[in-house]
């Protein structure tokens, strides 16, 4: 998918449906984590309750995870890029003084406040008033 470059006040209106995008996975994360950590101990059930406990986990895991990607591409076709699901890191592209730069949201923020350089990541933000003169 060719990289989608998004201005300061377009990339502030899709926050609403990334906010609803990254709370399901984070949940969906949770519980694929959750199923994948059941441990079953063959000795102290049948082995015909193991066959359809096994069964059942699998389902609900392929199931969470089908639903994991599907939530992912809605993000994909936004065009911004998760960069840490747990912490809500979301990037942006941007054209800054004819280089590529990533606006910088982060779950928890109100707005878009911050930007930094492609290869400088979460610690190299910057305030977003530098972009906007």
């Amino acid at each position: 998918m060719p990289k989608k470059y998004f201005t300061v006040k377009i990339a502030q209106k899709q926050l609403p449906k990334i906010k609803r995008s990254l709370s399901k996975l984070q949940n969906l994360k949770n519980a694929i984590d959750a199923i994948t950590s059941i441990r079953i101990d063959p000795k102290e059930i049948e082995y015909e309750e193991i066959v359809e406990t096994n069964t059942k986990l699998s389902k609900e895991f392929h199931k969470l995870s089908y639903e994991f990607y599907k939530e992912l591409e809605k993000l994909e076709k936004i065009g911004c890029m998760i960069k840490d699901l747990e912490q809500g890191l979301v990037d942006f592209y941007c054209k800054f003084k004819g280089r590529d730069v990533f606006l910088c949201w982060k779950l928890g923020e109100d707005k878009i406040k911050a930007w930094h350089e492609i290869h400088s990541g979460f610690t190299g933000r910057k305030p977003i008033i530098d972009i906007e003169r």
